[in-house]
């Protein structure tokens, strides 16, 4: 019998509940883990996940955030914009940037200040299918991944 999985993309993170018992999970854990996550906090009843990036392989940082409600789990997953990202970005506009040389420089520092702006307003991101523009296929991707592996480990067969 398939495994009762609802998945809802809310714009900024995936969130799918599924019902299951703690086997199911561990092996979806153990899923993520052969992904290549590190578990970063566990408490009794939740667990949260990440994965570094691999920028030159087109992949982002990817969250996990598992909770458990009961009989329930619901799993919650984005693709981010590390806030290290942003800072670094800040501070080579503020102390590289009046030194490098360019003309016009005062564009080039509203150009990245508005890149910094998208980049803390867009800084979360769903897996949808249907993602369009910003990091389309590395969300795509992620989220074919994550419903195959949430299908695969939560199948009652």
């Amino acid at each position: 019998m398939p495994a009762e999985l609802t998945i809802h993309h809310l714009g900024r993170m995936t969130r799918a509940t599924v019902r299951g018992n703690d086997a199911q999970l561990k092996k979806f854990r153990n899923a993520l883990l052969l992904k290549e996550f590190r578990v970063v906090a566990e408490r009794e009843n939740a667990w949260e996940l990440r994965r570094r990036a691999y920028l030159l392989q087109d992949d982002w940082p990817v969250q996990v955030s598992i909770r458990r409600n009961g009989a329930q789990w619901e799993i919650d997953y984005y693709l981010s914009i590390p806030w290290g990202w942003i800072a670094g970005l800040g501070f080579l506009t503020w102390v590289a940037l009046p030194f490098a040389g360019f003309q016009n420089a005062g564009w080039v520092f509203v150009l990245a200040l508005l890149v910094m702006a998208l980049a803390v307003y867009k800084q979360k991101f769903d897996g949808r299918p249907a993602a369009r523009f910003w990091q389309q296929r590395p969300r795509q991707r992620w989220g074919e991944t994550m419903e195959h592996l949430l299908r695969e480990a939560f199948d009652r067969s």
